[in-house]
């Protein structure tokens, strides 16, 4: 009898610890998920099935989720985040960046901004670049039209515009003596752009053409701030 009731008190006490070693995920389904909350982002929660913790990471979207109890006992909720997510998602999108390569042909300064109060969707750049040395000079004005497509913070790129580029030398294959020009620009990049502000990245081919030349292989990169 006392080795009985002995088994059956660590099957209790096992029982328990097991129980409050998990983190519970609520979300506004119904739905419980035993888990191993792994990180929390802005907008997303990444976390281990608690039955396979050496399996794959899962993700569930902050704003389905009502709260997460850690197995300390820690409460942590998450009534407001979907209209925290919706405001920012509203707010028109501006960016600053260093661009090397790209539409401003060898190194530039831009601001690129949505028309409208969203995240993505249509917007534009503008930006100037300078290089000199030795007697030469380039000079450039990029200017372009933008769409980006997704969401969250992972977006596709699509531009169309032109550079107006002016250059001081002696010999070169799109301004001959020296003089200036203008170019059409392409862009297929992808951008990493932050829901609400930071440090961003694009990068991606870039073509540029004009009567006498097209350059399909061209690339771009740029780091910069949104706000």
């Amino acid at each position: 009898m006392k080795n009985l009731f002995t088994i059956i008190s660590l099957a209790i006490l096992f029982g328990t610890s097991a129980t409050f070693a998990q983190d519970k995920i609520y979300k506004k389904s119904g739905e419980v998920l035993e888990t191993k909350v792994i990180e929390i982002g802005t907008s997303e929660i990444r976390y281990k099935a608690f039955a396979n913790l050496n399996g794959p990471n899962y993700v569930v979207n902050k704003q389905d989720v009502i709260k997460i109890i850690y197995e300390n006992g820690k409460v942590e909720t998450f009534e407001n985040v979907a209209k925290e997510i919706a405001i920012e998602t509203q707010k028109r999108a501006q960016n600053v960046y260093a661009e090397i390569l790209g539409q401003g042909l060898l190194f530039s300064v831009n601001y690129d901004t949505r028309f409208s109060n969203k995240r993505t969707g249509l917007g534009g750049r503008v930006g100037f670049g300078g290089i000199g040395g030795g007697g030469e000079s380039f000079i450039t004005v990029p200017v372009s039209l933008n769409y980006l497509l997704g969401d969250g913070k992972n977006l596709f790129e699509i531009g169309l515009g032109a550079t107006y580029a002016s250059l001081a030398t002696n010999d070169d294959f799109l301004f001959g003596d020296g003089g200036s020009t203008v170019l059409g620009t392409m862009a297929f990049m992808y951008r990493l752009q932050p829901i609400k502000s930071g440090f961003s990245f694009r990068g991606g081919i870039t073509p540029f053409f004009s009567s006498e030349v097209f350059v399909p292989y061209y690339v771009g990169f740029s780091l910069g701030y949104t706000f």
